[in-house]
């Protein structure tokens, strides 16, 4: 009498469907067969603070997301689920947008030459844009059409 072993046909089982960044970013990996270290190495990233972003333990910062995206092949809006966003107020629609570039609000500010605070405060619609910033700021905004 053999005894019979049952053997897994795939590599991995299957995945519930985890929409959160955290599981995007791990279906993202998967579907391109990387591994972590892969990951790590085209994002120079840390292996651990990938798991812990795929694990939900710790938020991607935008930059960081760009360069997941760029890794990965898919948006920074996917994998941040920024989609999931607000954009009722102008000031919830700068800072939809502003994540959708994967921008923090620091390097925002630079490209405007403003402050983080001048950013915070647009999206909090605490000031409304001058004229002056609303014209570049439609070149962000066209992401969300």
């Amino acid at each position: 009498m053999g005894i019979s072993i049952h053997k897994e046909t795939s590599l991995s089982p299957a995945l519930p469907e985890d929409d959160t960044p955290g599981g995007r970013i791990r279906r993202a990996r998967l579907a391109k067969n990387m591994l972590l270290v892969d990951l790590a190495a085209a994002t120079g990233l840390s292996v651990r603070s990938l798991r812990l972003a795929e694990q939900n333990k710790s938020t991607v910062s935008p930059p960081n997301l760009r360069r997941l995206s760029e890794a990965l092949g898919v948006s920074i809006a996917y994998l941040g689920c920024f989609e999931n966003l607000p954009e009722h107020t102008l000031g919830q629609r700068i800072k939809k947008a502003r994540l959708y570039h994967g921008y923090n609000k620091r390097e925002f500010g630079e490209i405007f030459g403003l402050s983080t605070r001048m950013i915070l405060g647009w999206e909090k619609d605490e000031y409304r844009p001058s004229e002056k910033y609303m014209k570049r700021l439609d070149t962000f905004l066209a992401i969300l059409h």
